[in-house]
């Protein structure tokens, strides 16, 4: 984002401990003052009486699948829908774009795309793949805030999955870089054999792609890669947890480092809950939409 200095008067600024009223003056893309009466002046001046001032949203995991794939939602539309959502800040996943972001050379492409095109402020995952393990030094140089590995197929021929050996090897070199690694967690061997046995059935319905997902896949997958993050010394972060029993495993520490992220946090009642909902359906996420760093999908049972 460029430069700009901003002086909002009359303004209500909402601090923790309650709205306050407050000039906010902000210089050079960053607030330099906070507080009643502040002189000066910026060359944008904002009647903000009535109004509040909010942070931005920063949104920790999107795909924008650019450069390559920009028509199925690149960086000019998608970030234009952020920051109509109050979004000022994203992180792009990197298995969508073509080639992904596994190496410096695709990370200056995808980093050329997004300053060209976007209208918020942006930084980039790099991605864990078996076939670069010595490239992830580099893309730590470039600037990523972390790494993406699936341990089930990703859906994306140039983008693997990671068996177990390699990402213990990632985790560790990402420890090196103190860097985290983000999971998506499922199964490989239990996912590939519900699908094949209910695609030999001609079964290719919803239900028949839910129950190829059970819940049991996720956790599998998820003490694995706790395990592994408490091996190497690696800070994990398990995206899109769909299940109570998921944030479980996380556990008290010593598993301290280890993340379990984008599931709110489940009352007791809930998890009963959704422990009855299992007896006739599956408990999966909802579909995603953008959303702030931290904040949650839901878990909704599928009838």
């Amino acid at each position: 984002m460029g430069d700009f200095d901003l002086i909002v008067r009359g303004g209500t600024v909402v601090t923790p401990a309650g709205p306050v009223a407050a000039d906010l003056g902000v210089a050079g893309g960053q607030i330099r003052a906070l507080g009643p009466g502040l002189a000066g002046a910026g060359r944008e001046v904002v009647n903000a009486v009535g109004l509040h001032i909010f942070p931005g949203v920063i949104d920790a995991h999107v795909h924008f699948n650019e450069p390559g794939r920009a028509d199925w939602e690149g960086f000019e539309t998608g970030t234009r829908a952020l920051a109509a959502g109050g979004g000022t800040v994203f992180f792009d996943m990197p298995l969508n774009a073509h080639p992904p972001t596994i190496d410096a050379p695709s990370f200056q492409l995808k980093r050329a795309a997004a300053e060209h095109k976007s209208v918020v402020d942006f930084a980039f995952w790099g991605g864990l793949v078996p076939q670069n393990l010595d490239r992830l030094a580099e893309l730590a140089e470039c600037g990523v805030i972390g790494f993406k590995a699936f341990m089930a197929d990703s859906g994306i021929d140039d983008f693997p999955r990671v068996d177990d050996q390699t990402l213990r090897e990632g985790m560790k070199r990402a420890a090196q870089l103190r860097l985290p690694v983000a999971v998506h967690a499922e199964s490989e061997a239990l996912t590939r054999q519900l699908a094949q046995e209910r695609l030999a059935r001609g079964r290719t319905s919803i239900r028949d792609y839910l129950a190829s997902r059970p819940i049991a896949a996720e956790l599998d997958a998820i003490r694995r890669a706790l395990d592994l993050a408490g091996e190497t010394g690696c800070a994990l972060h398990v995206v899109h947890v769909s299940c109570g029993e998921g944030v479980d495993c996380g556990g008290p520490p010593p598993r301290r480092g280890c993340l379990v992220r984008n599931l709110p946090a489940l009352l007791e009642s809930d998890r009963r809950r959704c422990r009855e909902a299992r007896r006739d359906c599956q408990v999966r996420p909802a579909v995603a939409f953008r959303q702030g760093a931290g904040t949650a999908l839901a878990a909704v049972a599928r009838r």
